[in-house]
């Protein structure tokens, strides 16, 4: 998007804006039984080596791509809200702010067929498959939530060739279903956007507790867990080099990055190998928290430079400290610098300024994807 606005005017839509939105993957194992009728036809059909080798063939109801597809798929699958939602308290971003939890329950049929080796049926029955999972959401009042069903799998774990009699009285099935749930309510806005994903399905419940004309309002939002807020660049690839002049110890360092994928920190990742002589010895690090607050990136020479905090672990001794890490690309190639600092706020360790010799890291501005 370029910073030339003067085409652009003041508009009002109506749209359904987005409060929340979570995409998940529920699993369920299902014994299946066959009756005693059923056992002897797939029995029968073992004996006659014209139609042996018997197939369990698993066939699952075809999911759509609207927006709503529970009423029109009823007979097939369904998502359904149990009871009524609940006020909630998370831990998020080293404070507490209030959800709602809510109780959804997932059902499908799916048709379970034994063929000949000539895909001719031997028997088929029918069998019905739950989930019943808790969500934590923004939804506030006034807002509507809408579950859909976006894709069903099901597999025979055992293995789905029946070879030689006596047939099996039973097996189990594994069907997974695909969800994708969010809350919504219609508003008018005024607005510059860009595109946005969901979020992980990652926060958990701490706990639980005269007639006027209505004035024109619109449900209170959650920003604290909703949208989450985006990365103005992304940096990933590996790379490796001579530690710097100003660097604790002399040695070789390798960095692999993955920073703002799928251009939010969620599900970002930094791992720093370090290597000395034989007196200076090696560890590994691996960060397991990003600050939101300190990512920062700014155009650098012909390039981009990122600067991203947080914290992590050395691997081998389990001891906790917060990393600093900045990295640069230009038509020259890669430099960074990464510093870990102990809890009494001490540096403890850094590199100097890296100039790789081996691998890339790419840096790049995420308002220019597309």
């Amino acid at each position: 998007m370029g910073n030339n606005h003067k085409h652009l005017q003041d508009e009002c839509i109506r749209v359904q804006k987005v409060y929340d939105w979570v995409t998940d993957t529920l699993n369920v194992r299902k014994t299946v039984s066959f009756t005693p009728e059923q056992i002897a036809a797939i029995e029968e059909a073992l004996d006659d080596p014209s139609k042996r080798p018997l197939r369990i063939v698993t066939k699952v109801p075809k999911t759509s791509q609207a927006t709503e597809n529970t009423e029109a798929c009823a007979e097939h699958f369904l998502c359904e809200q149990v009871g009524d939602k609940r006020e909630c308290t998370v831990a998020l971003n080293g404070g507490f702010t209030t959800a709602q939890l809510v109780e959804l329950l997932f059902t499908t049929d799916i048709k379970v067929q034994v063929v000949d080796r000539s895909g001719e049926i031997v028997t088929e029955l029918m069998v019905n498959a739950s989930v019943f999972e808790s969500f934590v959401l923004c939804y506030p009042d006034g807002t509507d939530l809408y579950c859909r069903i976006t894709k069903i799998f099901a597999r025979v774990p055992s293995g789905t060739v029946l070879l030689n009699s006596p047939a099996p009285t039973s097996f189990a099935i594994d069907i997974t279903f695909c969800v994708d749930i969010q809350v919504e309510a219609e508003v008018k806005l005024e607005v510059l956007a860009k595109f946005c994903s969901p979020r992980e399905n990652d926060l958990i419940c701490e706990g639980s507790e005269g007639e006027m004309c209505p004035e024109a309002s619109f449900p209170q939002q959650c920003p604290d867990i909703y949208p989450r807020p985006g990365c103005m660049c992304r940096a990933t690839g590996s790379a490796s080099g001579l530690t710097g002049d100003e660097a604790t110890e002399a040695g070789r360092v390798a960095v692999l990055v993955d920073i703002c994928p799928n251009y939010h920190l969620s599900g970002s990742s930094f791992r720093l190998n370090y290597t000395g002589s034989e007196d200076q010895g090696a560890f590994q690090y691996t960060a397991t928290e990003f600050t939101q607050d300190s990512l920062c990136c700014d155009e650098y020479s012909d390039g981009w430079k990122m600067i991203i905090s947080g914290r992590g672990t050395d691997d081998s001794t389990g001891e906790n400290y917060n990393f600093n890490l900045a990295i640069v690309q230009t038509s020259e190639g890669n430099q960074f610098e990464a510093e870990l600092i102990n809890s009494k706020g001490d540096r403890e360790f850094t590199t100097g300024v890296v100039t790789t010799d081996t691998g890339e890291i790419t840096v790049g501005n995420c308002l220019q994807h597309s």
